[in-house]
This record gives C-alpha cells, structure tokens and sequence, in this order.
C-alpha cells in the first residue's frame, strides 16, 4: 500500500509576470498606460502586481477586488518594489469584468500608491537613496479622479444616474413611482440597486437587509442619509444598527458616486 500524498499548502499570492510570450501582460499594461496618463508622479515608484487567490465574498456579500500596500524597509531589501497591488484572481479572470471596469480598479489602487514631498515639493528619499511612500485614503468615499475618469463604472447606471438621481430626496426603499398624469404605475430602481449597480466593478453586494437598517434608523433618503455622514463623520454608523464596519465603506462609496453622477 502506497504512502498517502500529503496534502500541499495553498498559495493565495503569486507575483505576475511583466511579460508573457513577447507581450506584456494585460494588468502590466493598463497600469503603465495610467501611469503615463494620470500618474506621472508615479514614474520614480517601482509596482509589482500579484494575483490574490480565495478572495471570496464574506458573510455580508463583500468581496476586495484589489488593494495597494506600500513595502516596508525589510520589504524594499528582499526585493525591490516601493509598492505592491494585489488583485483577486477569481475576479479578474473569471467574474466578467470588461475593459471599462479592469481599468478603472487599477485606476483606483494606483490613486492609493503616494510619494512623499519634502517643504520644496520634491520626492523624499531615504538614507538608501529610496523613495519615501505612504498609502493615500480616499478624498472622501471614492477617489474623485477615478470618478470623473471613469463616472460609475457600469454602463447603465450613469444612463440611469444622469435621468435619475437629481432629487435627493428619493425614497431608498422607493419600488415604483407613478408616471406623471396618472395611469400605469412606472418603475423605478431603488437605491439599494443603485448601490449594488454602482459597486459592480468591486463585486460588492449590499444587502436589503443593509438598507432596510438605514430606513428604521430614519435615513429613508438620499438627502438625509448624506447629512447624517456629513453630522457624525467617520463614525456614522455605529448609531444604525445593522451596519457593521464591513458594509460601512461600500455604503459610503456607493453614496459618493451617486452624489458625483447628480
């Protein structure tokens, strides 16, 4: 009888490759074309990209599509990279994003990856002769940049946004709306679809049970749900009862972009 294999550790982190046979590889390019585009400030920075493997979605539906990190000193020793931008790999290959949206998530972790300036506005560097880096935060929920690049990331949703979102106060759990004049009853899309649509691109899913949280706690629109972010900060919602830290962040994003298309 034969020794049992012993079952291999998985890898959740392989770098990717610049280059595949002569070309350079697809998230290789998009990057360098941002870089070149958007990013000069960049050009000094060396960014390795890697797949991130088991990104699954967690309890709440919410799944990371890509995150940047800065390399700490040992880090930038063992190999020379100022930044590193993890990209899930179930997602890139396999969840249907399109062009539009490959572009804009690497857009939005390039916004992320800063150098540091000293008081004359030139780059830091260190005792090594390296770059200063830090991670930026976003300017409020989104990245205003990538907003304007790229508007909502998903096709209809600007369409929709554009027709549909001017009035602030539009109720979040609004099914339908009366076509005007009476008659047929005309559908309208709530504000938890918009919030789903406009976070596509993350693969991020708020739930109905999210946003029936923020109507019982009295933000039932648009409008009042924004001046209570505006009133209460980072910590808006510790005062709504089932949002927790993970569904915060997605809200806010997906509130900013509706904010942005109005």
């Amino acid at each position: 009888m034969g020794k049992k294999k012993a079952k291999r550790k998985k890898v959740t982190v392989k770098l990717l490759k610049r280059m595949h046979a002569g070309n350079v590889t697809e998230p290789y390019r998009i990057m360098e074309e941002l870089i070149e585009k958007y990013h000069s400030n960049l050009g000094e920075a060396t960014i390795a990209l890697a797949w991130r493997f088991g990104w699954n979605a967690n309890a709440d539906g919410l799944m990371t599509m890509g995150r940047a990190a800065k390399r700490s000193d040992l880090d930038r020793e063992l190999a020379k990279f100022d930044f590193v931008i993890l990209l899930n790999h179930e997602a890139w290959n396999k969840g249907g994003l399109n062009e539009t949206q490959r572009v804009a998530l690497i857009d939005h972790e390039l916004c992320h990856c800063e150098i540091t300036y000293d008081s004359d506005g030139e780059p830091k560097h260190d005792e090594q002769g390296r770059i200063v880096c830090r991670i930026r935060k976003h300017d409020i929920e989104e990245f205003v940049d990538v907003v304007n690049r790229h508007g909502l990331y998903t096709r209809d949703l600007a369409a929709f946004a554009r027709k549909s979102i001017n009035d602030a106060e539009r109720p979040i759990l609004q099914a339908e709306q009366k076509a005007d004049g009476g008659g047929e009853g005309k559908s309208a899309k709530s504000l938890e679809t918009m919030l789903i649509e406009t976070l596509q691109v993350h693969s991020m899913k708020i739930t109905n049970r999210q946003i029936k949280s923020l109507s019982d706690a009295g933000y039932d629109t648009v409008g009042k749900l924004v001046a209570h972010m505006q009133d209460q900060g980072e910590w808006w919602h510790r005062e709504v009862k089932g949002i927790g830290k993970d569904s915060k962040v997605p809200i806010e994003e997906a509130v900013a972009s509706i904010q942005a298309a109005g």
